[in-house]
């Protein structure tokens, strides 16, 4: 006798006593706990007041049949999950029918023999455990998916802290950006830092992979590329600070993230800008190279650098001017690699063409309407990657700015 049968009860609901009497020899000898009831009103409250695991349930009955009990019971949402197995003479389709519509899990003509009786309980009480085995796992999936979602969106909250809230203190230059993740989270992110009063840096990363890690991964990227780090601007013994040449900032970032410990790897483009002699230099570590147009429509692409930080490699650093006028636009791959829906991507050489042919919108305006353009293409569907987009606007010839760092 299993322990397992030792704890289930078998409610009959019968009105003959001889079928009561042969069923409880049976279900004893089976290792069963067994209720009797000669009628329905009388195993309703038998139900009401005992644990009941199943139901045998005669139809043809006094006070109340078996049909009015299977009724009341799957009525209840507290006993609706008892299964109920109609044990009767009755063997037309209709009645059949009826017992199965009324929420019956099985139908047994008698006489039935000890065998299959046996047999049939047994299959119905395991579809019962298991059903209810599932129904608990799919509540605690719920119960997690809420956890996780009330993480996510708290996740999400501080990545967006860590997006620049205004922009520094720069007359000679203007910004404009759109910042999507994929998920509630992602591996995107970029800021707008003044160094020093003659120094602007910029930097856009987008961490391999989606979700907490990639996310975690860019806020230290974001945090190590602070001017409160020691990264970007470096201490002389005199106190005064000196702003790190780009090459050396995604060399530092190397080292700080490498591949080995963090199973993952950050595509960046770094650029220090200098608002007084209007020069520019920049490193591009396997990120998406930067797009240079100038006044003119001349277009230059930024892409000398090296590999993605975190793969001790080697890089070098470019140059540039900026004029009036001039801009630059920079972007992760979700931008480019945004479907529609035979599978294209919207590419680089599309993304171009959209920047050129917004040249004489205002900076804002020409970031949004590159963006609808990419999500027309796709028809608006949800993307598969973080899209990060920034641009940037020369706009005077001289920084008039008054503040300083110390």
């Amino acid at each position: 006798m299993s322990h397992h049968n030792e704890k289930t009860t078998v409610l009959i609901i019968d009105d003959s006593e001889a079928v009561r009497t042969l069923i409880t020899v049976y279900l004893r000898k089976g290792g069963y706990q067994v209720l009797e009831a000669p009628n329905g009103q009388v195993g309703l409250e038998i139900i009401a007041e005992n644990k009941t695991d199943l139901i045998l349930l005669d139809i043809t009955m006094p006070v109340m049949d078996g049909f009015s009990v299977c009724a009341q019971v799957q009525q209840n949402e507290a006993l609706r999950s008892i299964p109920i197995l109609m044990l009767s003479a009755l063997s037309d389709t209709e009645s059949k029918m009826r017992a199965f519509e009324l929420g019956a899990v099985d139908y047994i003509t008698k006489p039935v023999s000890k065998g299959e009786l046996l047999a049939r309980i047994q299959t119905h009480l395991t579809i019962n455990r298991l059903t209810t085995s599932l129904q608990q796992a799919n509540k605690e999936l719920l119960i997690q998916q809420k956890q996780l979602l009330e993480g996510l969106h708290a996740a999400a909250n501080l990545q967006k802290n860590l997006l620049p809230r205004r922009v520094p203190d720069c007359k000679t230059l203007s910004f404009a950006s759109y910042f999507k993740p994929c998920q509630e989270i992602g591996g995107d992110i970029y800021n707008i830092q003044r160094l020093d009063d003659e120094h602007v840096a910029l930097h856009i990363i987008d961490v391999s992979g989606h979700g907490f890690s990639a996310a975690m991964m860019t806020a230290l990227a974001s945090q190590a590329l602070s001017y409160s780090g020691t990264i970007v601007t470096s201490l002389a013994a005199d106190g005064k600070r000196t702003v790190t040449p780009p090459v050396t900032v995604i060399q530092e970032l190397d080292k700080e993230f490498p591949l080995h410990r963090f199973n993952l790897y950050m595509t960046l483009l770094y650029i220090l800008i200098n608002t007084k002699t209007n020069t520019f230099r920049y490193c591009c570590a396997g990120h998406p190279p930067a797009i240079h147009i100038e006044k003119d429509g001349t277009t230059h692409t930024l892409k000398t650098g090296g590999p993605p930080a975190g793969m001790d490699g080697e890089w070098e650093e470019g140059r540039g001017t900026l004029s009036v006028g001039d801009r630059i636009f920079f972007y992760t791959d979700g931008l480019t690699e945004y479907c529609n829906e035979a599978g294209e991507f919207y590419s680089s050489e599309r993304l171009l063409e959209s920047m050129k042919n917004t040249s004489d919108l205002p900076l804002q305006a020409a970031v949004q309407n590159i963006i609808g353009e990419i999500k027309q293409f796709g028809k608006q569907a949800d993307a598969d990657d973080d899209m990060t987009f920034l641009a940037m606007e020369k706009t005077r010839d001289t920084d008039t700015t008054a503040s300083r760092r110390k």
